[in-house]
């Protein structure tokens, strides 16, 4: 892989994810000059630390270096399991970034220190709860900190056992050692690679349900770019015409309107896809934001501010997960109509000849009504739960981890979701390919129905992991194996993986 640059200005959410896939980064060279322009500049008296000390608690226990250790080794207070390993690369990666902007007042060093923990593919163990992601994503990043600079603490190492770091430790000032912690970047990072995820699973949720409205030979009025245009919402015309493109030459048909499901799937896919968009916007923009304080400008000095505030992508990341619910809840609404005869009219009951000793399809819907359950309860928004904490001082919080740790869940459950969908919508396909019906518990031979490239393309792709079923066979193989597609990429492999 070719390294990452970071400089604080142009790190994608596309980047974070190839670095937590283990791609390497580095310092770039235009970030040097600023950086090392703030670090010269930042004053090193009073003690920034000992300011903080005394801002909180009343005064300082300890100068000095014992102060820097007992300051980072203070704020390990994490718990819960361990973050996996491509999340804490990501977080450092994440942190460097904002450091390069130049406006913290450390040295390039620290940055570079970061980066040769990365590509030496030294990631420290760090707990994934504990943080309330306002004066920073403290004990997380602490965790990291403790690592970096020589204070202990367990490393996951290249060959996955546990120890503890062989890279020589990097002794920090004072400001480096606040600037290591001081910023929400647990919730930046998470957020990054869940619009990473968000962008694949609402591309495999149009190829499912491009497969289900041909299955259900959906009336063409719901595609109308006319409708859709006067009513006049981007992601609803972009859905629509995802739709047209795999669906292709051969179209819809023509009959009474559609149950909302299938009517209005550009509308709620439509607005799945717009809220991305102001999602992946926001977090980019605090990629590559100085979420750090104090911070320092040559034409004000030292600025105390509230950058480290969490907001931002705390309602960003509640946004994108409501709105994922909702693509979630009707692709399981589709799913269910695919098993239910009574509606088709001309497929088995369950997809699978023989309802009766066979149970078909009957469990991968309640497979996907319990995952959209789960969904509902996961999208209670984070952000609008406030605990003040540091004895009123930090008065207000963001909970912006919990709101992206909750918005990767909801992800998983989406992805198991849509690849339901699309499995079940694969074997119905077959049934049509194949001329087959099923009327009034009889089966009969009819013509072959004729479907565009881009649903048979859609179709074989399921088809690559799990073939037609004739009879009952265990489910959780199936599903695991298109879940895997989905997240891989439904319609093609995707370079970078989940």
């Amino acid at each position: 892989m070719n390294p990452v640059d970071l400089n604080g200005q142009t790190l994608t959410t596309a980047q974070v994810a190839e670095i937590a896939a283990g791609a390497p980064v580095r310092l770039a060279a235009s970030a040097r000059e600023a950086m090392d322009r703030s670090a010269a500049a930042y004053p090193t008296t009073p003690n920034v630390l000992e300011q903080k000390r005394k801002f909180l608690i009343g005064g300082a226990a300890a100068h000095g270096d014992d102060l820097v250790r007992s300051f980072v080794l203070g704020h390990c207070a994490g718990v819960g399991d361990p973050l996996p390993s491509g999340q804490v690369r990501a977080l450092i990666a994440c942190r460097a970034n904002v450091l390069a902007s130049g406006h913290s007042g450390v040295r390039p060093a620290l940055v570079v220190a970061m980066c040769q923990m990365l590509n030496a593919g030294v990631i420290p163990v760090v707990p994934s709860q504990g943080s309330v992601g306002a004066a920073g994503d403290l004990a997380p990043l602490a965790h990291v900190a403790r690592v970096l600079c020589g204070f202990g603490g367990d490393v996951s190492l290249p060959d996955g056992s546990l120890g503890r770091s062989p890279l020589p430790p990097f002794t920090p000032t004072a400001k480096e050692a606040l600037s290591l912690i001081n910023g929400a970047t647990l919730t930046s990072a998470l957020a990054a690679l869940a619009v990473f995820r968000a962008g694949r699973v609402l591309e495999a949720a149009l190829d499912a349900c491009a497969l289900t409205l041909a299955v259900s030979r959906a009336d063409r009025g719901l595609l109308s770019e006319h409708a859709l245009a006067a009513r006049g919402h981007s992601g609803a015309l972009l859905a629509a015409r995802g739709l047209r493109e795999r669906l292709g030459a051969a179209g819809l048909g023509a009959r009474s309107p559609d149950a909302f499901s299938l009517r209005a799937a550009p509308a709620v896919l439509g607005a799945a896809l717009d809220a991305l968009a102001w999602v992946s916007a926001t977090v980019t923009t605090e990629l590559n934001g100085a979420c750090d304080n104090p911070l320092w400008f040559e034409q004000e000095g030292v600025v105390e501010g509230g950058n480290f505030h969490g907001a931002p992508v705390a309602l960003a990341m509640d946004t994108l997960r409501i709105a994922l619910t909702q693509a979630a809840t009707q692709s399981e609404r589709r799913t269910f109509r695919l098993t239910a005869a009574s509606i088709t009219k001309d497929l088995p009951s369950f997809l699978v000849e023989g309802t009766g000793l066979n149970s078909g399809f009957m469990l991968a819907q309640y497979t996907a009504a319990s995952l959209a359950s789960e969904c509902k309860g996961l999208s209670h928004p984070a952000c609008v739960d406030s605990i003040p904490t540091v004895q009123h001082h930090e008065d207000h919080v963001s909970m912006g981890p919990i709101a992206a740790r909750l918005t990767l869940r909801v992800l998983e459950c989406v992805a198991d979701i849509v690849a339901i969908e699309a499995l079940l919508a694969a074997q119905g396909l077959d049934w049509r390919l194949r001329g087959d019906r099923v009327v009034d518990g009889v089966l009969t031979r009819g013509p072959p129905e004729t479907f565009g490239p881009g649903i048979l393309a859609l179709h074989a792709r399921v088809r690559e992991v799990v073939p037609f079923w004739s009879d009952d066979q265990v489910l959780h193989p199936a599903l695991l194996a298109v879940g895997t597609l989905v997240r891989g990429g439904l319609a093609a492999p995707a370079p970078t993986p989940w």
